[in-house]
C-alpha cells in the first residue's frame, strides 16, 4: 500500500469513528445536562463524581490506554506470523484470564469501598453524610469495571481487524442507558445520584453485549481456555502492567485533580468534571479516534520494519490534529463561559457553578493540541512493545503536575488545577517526541510545524472575529433560546471564518480533509483496509 493511501486509511478510520463518537458526545452532553439539572455542583454531584472516578479511570486506561496498547501489537504479530487457531487460542485465553482478574477486583473493590473513598476523597469526611453517600455510590458503580474491561478487550480485537465503527458506537448505548434512567426516575427519588449510578452499570452491560456478535462474526468462539502461562498472554501482560501508568498518565492526572479538588470549596470536583466533559468533546471526536486508528497501523509498520512509513504517518497525523485542535482551542478560549451557560446553567446549576466550571474550561483549553499530540506519539512506542519510555516520562509528568497544582491552587483555586494539567501536557508531548526521534531517527518537523503555524494563525483570526461578534450582545441577560441562537451563530461564524482562512493560507490540509470523503478514495481504501 502506498504511503498516501495508508495515511488516508488512518484518517478515514478516524472519521468512521467520528460519527458514532459525535453522537455519543452529544448524548454525553445531554447526560451531563441532566446531571447538572438534578444535582448541580452540590454534595450529590461531588459524591457521584468521586464514586465514578475509579471505574472511569480504568475505562480510560483499558479502552484508550494500557490494555489495547499491550494487546493489539501482540495480537497483530500473531495474526501475521501464525495460524488462526493460535490467534484465537490467545484471544480466548486473554479473555477468560481478564474475566477472572476483573471479577476478583470488583469483589475486593466493593468490600473495601470505604477505604477507597477515604483515599480518593479525603476532604469529604469533613462534610456530614458526604463520605457515606460516596461509599454507597462506589459500591453500586464498581461492577462497571468488570463490564467495561471486557468491552475494551472486544474493542481491541475488532480494531485489530480495522473494524472501528461498532466499538465506537458502544458509548452511545452507555449514554442512552443513563439518560433513559434519569428521565424516568431521577425526579421521583429522594437522591438522583443513585439513579445515575445504576444507569452506569446497565450501560456497561450494553457496551459488552453489543460487541459479542461482531466478535463471533470475525472468528472468536469464546472457547473456555483459562491460561495465565500462555506465552502471548504473558507477553501482553508484561507490556500492560507498566503501561497502566504510562498510557494513562493524562487520566491519572485527571484523577489526582479530583482528589486535590476535594480540599477546596464544595463544587470544585464537579466543576472539573463538567469542564473536562466539554474539553473531551473535541478529544473524543478526533484525537482519541486517531489514537485508536493509529495503533494497528503502527503495529503493522513495526512488524514490517517500515520506519519511513511510520515517520510519514506521524507527520501526517500531526498536521491533521493541529488543523483540528487549534481552532477548537481558540473557540473554547473565546466562548468558554457562554458554552457552560448554555449547556448546564439550569436547575441546581446556578451562576456560581457556571463561574467555577467556566474557569476550569478556559484553562483546560490550552492543553488540547498537546494532549492530542501525546495521543499520536504514545501508540508509536507501544507498536514497538516499548512501555518503559512512556512510563519514565509519565512519572516526571505526574510529579510536575502535582507540584504545579499545589502552587497554582492558592491563587487560582480549582482553575489552577486545570491550568497545571494543560501545562504538563506540553512537557509530555515534547519529551515523547524527542525520545521517539532517538528511537526511530529524525522526523521531518518542518512540514507539520509550518502547517501548524498556519492553522494557529487562522484560528487566532477566527477567534478575534468570534470575540467581536459576541461583544455585540448582552449574553448573560438573554433568555435561554436567544443564548442558544447567539452561541450557535458564533460557532457557525467561527467555522466559516476558519474554512475561508484555511482555503487561503492552508489549502493542502483542507484538501486532505476533503479527499477523505471522496467516494473514489473511500472505495479504494475500504478495499485495501479489509
Amino acid at each position: 500500500m502506498e504511503q498516501k493511501d495508508q495515511n488516508r486509511r488512518v484518517m478515514r478510520s478516524t472519521f468512521i469513528m467520528a460519527f458514532p463518537t459525535l453522537l455519543s458526545r452529544i448524548l454525553g452532553l445531554f447526560r451531563d445536562i441532566l446531571q447538572a439539572k438534578f444535582m448541580g455542583t452540590g454534595q450529590s454531584m461531588d459524591a457521584f463524581t468521586m464514586a465514578y472516578l475509579i471505574p472511569n479511570l480504568l475505562r480510560r486506561l483499558t479502552a484508550e490506554g494500557a490494555m489495547t496498547a499491550a494487546f493489539i501489537p501482540v495480537f497483530t504479530q500473531i495474526k501475521k506470523e501464525k495460524s488462526k487457531e493460535e490467534l484465537w487460542k490467545f484471544a480466548n485465553a486473554f479473555f477468560y484470564d481478564l474475566t477472572v482478574i476483573m471479577a476478583c477486583l470488583v469483589v475486593l473493590g466493593i468490600v473495601f469501598s470505604p477505604l477507597l473513598v477515604r483515599i480518593i476523597a479525603p476532604g469529604f469526611g469533613e462534610v456530614p453524610g458526604k463520605w457515606e453517600m460516596t461509599t454507597i455510590l462506589t459500591r453500586i458503580i464498581f461492577p462497571y469495571i468488570f463490564l467495561v474491561s471486557l468491552a475494551a478487550l472486544a474493542m481491541a480485537v475488532l480494531n485489530s481487524f480495522h473494524r472501528f465503527f461498532v466499538p465506537a458506537f458502544t458509548p452511545v448505548l452507555f449514554n442512552l442507558a443513563i439518560i433513559t434512567g434519569a428521565l424516568l426516575f431521577a425526579d421521583k427519588v429522594e437522591e438522583p445520584a443513585y439513579v445515575f449510578a445504576v444507569g452506569v452499570v446497565i450501560g456497561g452491560i450494553l457496551q459488552l453485549s453489543f460487541q459479542v456478535p461482531f466478535l463471533w462474526r470475525n472468528g472468536m468462539r469464546f472457547k473456555f481456555g483459562l491460561s495465565f502461562t500462555h506465552p502471548a498472554v504473558r507477553k501482553a501482560a508484561k507490556l500492560m502492567v507498566p503501561g497502566l501508568f504510562g498510557a494513562g498518565i493524562i487520566q491519572i492526572n485527571y484523577a489526582i485533580s479530583r482528589i486535590l479538588a476535594t480540599y477546596l470549596e464544595v463544587g470544585s470536583a464537579s466543576s472539573l468534571y463538567y469542564a473536562s466533559r466539554v474539553q473531551e468533546l473535541t478529544l473524543g471526536l478526533f484525537s482519541i479516534g486517531l489514537s485508536i486508528a493509529l495503533l494497528p497501523t503502527f503495529s503493522e509498520q513495526a512488524v514490517r520494519k517500515d520506519i519511513r512509513g511510520m515517520k510519514s504517518t506521524i507527520v501526517f497525523s500531526f498536521r491533521f490534529i493541529f488543523f483540528i485542535t487549534f481552532p477548537a482551542m481558540v473557540g473554547l478560549l473565546v466562548l468558554y463561559r457562554p458554552i457552560i451557560q448554555v449547556l448546564f446553567e439550569r436547575g441546581l446549576f446556578g451562576h456560581l457553578s457556571t463561574a467555577m466550571a467556566s474557569q476550569c474550561l478556559f484553562y483546560f483549553a490550552f492543553g488540547l493540541p498537546f494532549i492530542s499530540g501525546v495521543k499520536i506519539l504514545s501508540p508509536a512506542f507501544y507498536s514497538f512493545k516499548d512501555v518503559k519510555t512512556p512510563v519514565i516520562v509519565a512519572f516526571f509528568v505526574m510529579i510536575a503536575y502535582i507540584g504545579l497544582s499545589l502552587i497554582l491552587m492558592n491563587p487560582l483555586r480549582v482553575g489552577g488545577i486545570a491550568l497545571a494539567l494543560s501545562l504538563v501536557s506540553v512537557f509530555n508531548m515534547i519529551a515523547l517526541f524527542i525520545l521517539l526521534e532517538r528511537k526511530i531517527g529524525r522526523i521531518d518537523k518542518k512540514e507539520f510545524v509550518l502547517s501548524g503555524a498556519r492553522s494557529a494563525f487562522s484560528a487566532g483570526v477566527m477567534g478575534a472575529a468570534v470575540w467581536f461578534f459576541m461583544k455585540q450582545f448582552d449574553f448573560p441577560g438573554m433568555i435561554f433560546l436567544k443564548k442558544l441562537a447567539v452561541l450557535s451563530s458564533a460557532v457557525v461564524l467561527g467555522i466559516l471564518a476558519y474554512a475561508v482562512l484555511s482555503l487561503l493560507l492552508n489549502p493542502e490540509d483542507l484538501r486532505n480533509l476533503k479527499d477523505i470523503f471522496l467516494r473514489k478514495e473511500a472505495s479504494k481504501n475500504s478495499g485495501k483496509g479489509q
